[in-house]
């Protein structure tokens, strides 16, 4: 024997069940937030600085050799060095490090970077550029570094709140100092 529902407990079941829907929309809304917010740096513009000495300082070179006889390499020269990494509050936060491909021919000097930077914060980058130098001097592949590039925090080790992230990084130095600014600009999850 079937009970027949007056049109008043319909609308009734009809509030209840659209209240609940609106409680687990809003529930789901809120978890997704907090999921996003412990995944991601509030901020949206990080900062570092390496001391442009301490970097000079820890270069090392490895040797090069032309392979071919008759190579139009005139000269080549291959560096690499390292340096602390420091946070906007002093703090001693990562590594920067870099290595330099350098080779002269009639045309000039060609150069091409290796960057990588790691920091405890789970900002781990890697970027390259190439560019033309105007000697081999030390002081001319410090300047070299300084450039704008698109990065992806694509190596995660351990806890990396920013992995998935892209940044546009801008490199600047001020002679005693290079600034790494990293602006968000997206992620590519």
């Amino acid at each position: 024997m079937f009970i027949k529902e007056s049109p008043k407990v319909k609308l009734l079941q009809f509030i209840r069940d659209s209240y609940k829907a609106l409680f687990l929309s809003i529930a789901f809304l809120s978890v997704t937030k907090d999921l996003y917010s412990a995944t991601s740096s509030e901020t949206d513009t990080l900062t570092y600085y390496c001391y442009v000495n301490d970097f000079i300082e820890s270069f090392i070179e490895i040797p090069t050799s032309n392979v071919s006889v008759g190579s139009p390499t005139i000269s080549s020269r291959y560096l690499a060095g390292r340096s602390a990494l420091y946070n906007t509050s002093d703090i001693e936060s990562g590594t920067c490090s870099a290595s330099f491909l350098c080779m002269q021919n009639a045309s000039g000097i060609y150069t091409d970077i290796s960057h990588y930077l790691s920091a405890n914060d789970g900002l781990v980058v890697a970027w390259s550029t190439s560019t033309t130098l105007t000697n081999l001097e030390l002081a001319s592949f410090v300047e070299a570094m300084i450039a704008e590039s698109t990065v992806i925090v694509a190596t995660k080790v351990g806890s990396a709140s920013l992995f998935g992230e892209t940044f546009d990084l801008f490199i600047s130095s001020d002679g005693e100092k290079l600034y790494f600014e990293f602006s968000r600009i997206g992620t590519i999850f």
